[in-house]
């Protein structure tokens, strides 16, 4: 394992948050939520995670810049760990990095090692998925391994779904570390599919979940009010779109209530929704 501390002293974090970039973040959600989580609290860099080995070009490649014909800069995919320093709350891990495109099981034990060393008890996954919804809504699920995790899941009113499909390293990353003994949730943001940008709406719901979750009072007002201007500029476009029009009121007929933890109304299939999407006209190539 190729990691580069930052820090020589004995580190102890009970509680860690981890993103991942690429196919679980649906409108970079999770890099824009944790950007704004970084800005709101004091951290200092922990560790860097060299991902080779964890990588191959089709997917994912080095960074580079080239100015006045040499290359200036050269970086490889790397996982980056933070501790943060809240003034009312005990240290916490932050993780963000590419999500590993080949080899996720060594992956995945490394990262449990890692966790397991900095003594992490609880970890928190942030993902994006991109949904046939209206950007009328906020709509987070989530996924829990045992029933303490539901009973959280239903305090935070969080929307229960069912899946059957491609996976992302998320729920590879949840059975090991349930099976390792660290709590272990997951969120999922649901992004318009129509949509691009941010979406201070969605971006402020999860930051509210982790602030319950890790008792800190995190501030989202300046969010609110940034996606109450996007609002209006969305509205507008729309009506000058009569496709796009017509497309949002189908997806409005269409709608099944999505019930939430605790409840006992139908469960909502994300599969269907991403088949609809796939097939969906606005996603085809010209």
């Amino acid at each position: 394992m190729n990691v580069k501390h930052f820090n020589t002293r004995s580190i102890s974090v009970k509680r860690a948050v981890l993103g991942f970039s690429g196919w679980p973040d649906a409108g970079r959600i999770v890099e824009h939520t944790l950007g704004e989580f970084k800005r709101g609290i004091p951290h200092e860099p922990l560790a860097d995670w060299d991902m080779d080995g964890f990588w191959h070009a089709e997917s994912t490649r080095p960074r580079i810049t080239v100015h006045h014909g040499r290359i200036r800069d050269l970086k490889w995919p790397v996982y980056h760990f933070w501790i943060m320093n809240p003034e009312t709350s005990p240290p916490i891990l932050l993780g963000a990095g590419p999500e590993p495109t080949i080899f996720w099981r060594p992956f995945v034990d490394q990262l449990v090692e890692l966790l397991r060393g900095w003594e992490c008890e609880e970890l928190y996954l942030l993902g994006g998925l991109y949904d046939h919804i209206t950007h009328e809504e906020t709509v987070v699920s989530g996924v829990g391994q045992d029933i303490k995790a539901y009973n959280q899941l239903h305090a935070l009113q969080c929307h229960r779904t069912e899946y059957q499909g491609p996976g992302a390293i998320h729920s590879s990353i949840m059975t090991a570390a349930h099976e390792s003994g660290i709590h272990c949730l997951a969120f999922w943001a649901h992004y318009p599919f129509y949509l691009s940008g941010r979406h201070e709406s969605l971006m402020a719901r999860l930051l509210g979940i982790l602030g319950q979750l890790l008792n800190l009072t995190i501030e989202t007002r300046h969010l609110t009010a940034r996606w109450e201007r996007r609002t209006q500029d969305i509205e507008e476009t729309i009506q000058k779109n009569d496709d796009l029009m017509e497309m949002l009121e189908s997806i409005k007929k269409g709608q099944v209530r999505r019930p939430f933890f605790g409840e006992s109304s139908k469960v909502v299939r994300l599969d269907e929704f991403v088949k609809r999407r796939e097939e969906s006209p606005f996603n085809k190539d010209p």
